[in-house]
């Protein structure tokens, strides 16, 4: 369930809507920092390979176009 300020004509300004939600204590997720996870293991491979692969592909059109292969 998503809170929206539009949805409630109390309130008219961000003040509003952050003493609307300490008062139904609600937590706006908006304002949370969300951590980024940490890859390990064969995940982290894969996106490695992926990044080299792309940069095959990319150098591979480019000499495509420049017609030298």
């Amino acid at each position: 369930m998503a809170f929206d300020a539009k949805d409630y004509e109390f309130i008219k300004n961000e003040k509003d809507w952050e003493n609307f939600l300490k008062r139904e204590k609600i937590a706006d997720y908006s304002k949370i920092p969300v951590p980024r996870a940490h890859i390990k293991g064969i995940v982290r491979v894969a996106f490695i390979l992926l990044r080299v692969y792309i940069i095959v592909m990319v150098v591979l059109v480019i000499l495509g176009f420049l017609h030298i292969i």
